[in-house]
């Protein structure tokens, strides 16, 4: 028996995203959130963007799935996941009626994802409208969410205000400071520069500020990134200088992997911060090659911090 293509599109992306959810489920905090980790040298690992938005299906022939009235002739996650879809093509003209497609899911905590993601989808469109979705989603974790992914949004479009909006942000404030200014950065180094020189913050705040520049810059220019972490001020026990570094050698590896470690000689004195990244960045798909390269990285306190993080995803 033939299974409609809409269908079959629908059933794969239930699996997919299930799966996402279920990695998901093993990091993001339960509500409410953990206190801050207590944080003494380099490592921070700062995680990416909690997935709050996912990506659009690809177009073509599944285009046509993404109906109001083929979800209701589904049943349950798979008529959750179509409707979701549904909302989130509608954000960017539509807020009211991608609102309304989130509020028909059944199962709630998937309806506050959904709130969270037309939110972000328009804020472009209509900051404010957007920003006034937030309040009126139930769990902490996607109202807090909800203004992390706004900040996102309007990262490179109006950067002054995305910056300070994280302030905002509840359990994802400093991840959402690190990604935004981070954003900012790749578009706009002097600005993200005056935001960390703020100096802000206790010190896990300050010193995230200076590693989004280096991870963000490093994703799209490593020459600048190294001239930029170059300039970085020291901080207390070089804190900032060395999660520039560390941030650097992340956002260079997404790309060159393994690769990039001998790169990170240009780091001078600061190698290891940079080698240390990498090795973060490769526990997240080589488990293995991190913890040897942790063997690697070249100074001792950095070496057991790797090695504590890579076994145990614990920072010290």
């Amino acid at each position: 028996m033939s299974v409609p293509f809409p269908l079959l599109y629908l059933l794969c992306l239930g699996l997919s995203l299930g799966a996402v959810e279920a990695l998901r489920a093993g990091w993001t905090p339960d509500e409410p959130a953990p206190p801050p980790q207590k944080v003494e040298r380099v490592g921070i690992a700062v995680p990416p963007k909690p997935q709050g938005v996912h990506e659009d299906a690809a177009p073509g022939d599944g285009d046509a799935a993404w109906t109001e009235q083929r979800c209701r002739q589904l049943d349950g996650e798979l008529r959750d996941v179509c409707l979701h879809q549904v909302a989130r093509r509608r954000a960017r003209t539509d807020l009211e009626g991608a609102l309304g497609a989130c509020r028909d899911l059944a199962d709630p905590a998937l309806s506050d994802e959904c709130f969270a993601d037309v939110a972000e989808l328009h804020a472009p469109t209509d900051r404010d409208a957007s920003l006034a979705v937030c309040p009126t989603i139930a769990r902490p974790k996607w109202r807090d969410q909800c203004v992390f992914g706004i900040s996102l949004a309007l990262s490179t479009i109006d950067s002054r205000f995305a910056f300070q909006l994280c302030d905002e942000a509840g359990q994802w404030r400093d991840f959402c400071r690190h990604d935004v200014n981070g954003e900012i950065a790749q578009v706009d180094d002097a600005l993200a520069w005056e935001h960390c020189a703020a100096d802000e913050g206790d010190l896990l705040t300050r010193k995230t500020c200076w590693h989004g520049i280096g991870k963000y810059v490093a994703r799209v220019d490593v020459d600048r990134a190294f001239a930029l972490c170059a300039r970085v001020p020291p901080g207390e026990n070089d804190l900032y200088i060395e999660n520039c570094y560390h941030g650097l050698g992340w956002g260079a590896s997404e790309k060159a992997g393994r690769d990039f470690v001998p790169s990170c000689r240009r780091a001078g004195e600061k190698a290891p911060s940079c080698r240390l990244g990498v090795a973060y960045n490769l526990r997240r798909f080589d488990p293995a090659g991190a913890l040897a390269l942790c063997e690697a990285v070249g100074r001792a306190d950095l070496e057991a911090q790797c090695v504590e993080f890579v076994t145990q995803g614990r920072v010290r």
